[in-house]
């Protein structure tokens, strides 16, 4: 299975909404087997802490909380048209990319705009 990452920013942003002492258990359009394998991932990128099962029966994973990490990611990847953006960039389907590369790219963009969010603010 490929990694999709507009289910993985699904579940960081939904987890951000989360009262801080719910579990995120799934989302309800998504295969609990797809959610539980994006959740592992997540939490290997070390975006989110998660309890994961694997033992007997279908994998179930539960997203706890947002690490440190997690929260610059969302609050890189919140905004939908800097999304849409990195979509068409980064992640073209022709083109291979990695995590990082999406997060270094992502940063970039933030950095440039800072100029002119500043100029804003005055």
């Amino acid at each position: 299975m490929k990694r999709d990452m507009d289910l993985a920013r699904r579940i960081l942003l939904t987890t951000a909404q989360q009262p801080h002492d719910d579990d995120l258990m799934g989302l309800p359009d998504v295969d609990n087997e797809v959610f539980a394998l994006h959740v592992m991932w997540l939490q290997e990128a070390g975006l989110v802490k998660a309890l994961v099962s694997e033992t007997t029966g279908p994998t179930r994973a539960y997203v706890q909380r947002l690490t440190w990490s997690g929260c610059d990611f969302v609050d890189a990847i919140q905004d939908d048209s800097l999304w849409a953006k990195a979509k068409a960039k980064v992640m073209k389907p022709s083109m291979s990319f990695t995590f990082d590369v999406l997060k270094d790219w992502l940063k970039a963009e933030i950095t440039q705009g800072l100029p002119t969010l500043r100029a804003a603010g005055q």
